[in-house]
């Protein structure tokens, strides 16, 4: 009884914090912990001229990444309807069944080597 009530509820609170989790509203996208790292240190040195060129392609990165995920999704959207239009498949040709092959013959032992 007792291993069963924690099991109960080990269970429930696996389950609320999967939940929990997936509603996360604040889950980051890709490349923003680098542009945040990156910001972070040209807070502290704003004259690095490496750090300028790598927040600069970051965001080039993000914006391209974004359009990209907003071109599939407005693809995949365009093709969703298709799914349901598509004509049933033809049912599959009856394969012949395999000839059988006739028995093997049993392989002759190997002679021995003289002087074994």
């Amino acid at each position: 009884m007792y291993k069963t009530a924690i099991a109960i509820v080990t269970l429930m609170f696996l389950g609320i914090s999967g939940i929990s989790q997936a509603a996360d509203s604040t889950a980051k996208k890709p490349l923003d912990q680098a542009i945040e790292s990156i910001d972070k240190n040209l807070a502290k040195d704003p004259d690095n001229k490496g750090l300028l060129n790598a927040a600069e392609r970051l965001q080039t990165n993000k914006e391209r990444y974004e359009q990209k995920r907003a071109a599939q999704n407005a693809k995949r959207l365009e093709h969703s309807g298709d799914r349901a239009e598509r004509a049933e498949r033809p049912e599959r040709i009856e394969r012949p069944e395999k000839i059988e092959r006739p028995e093997r013959v049993a392989r002759p032992e190997p002679m021995g080597r003289p002087g074994r």
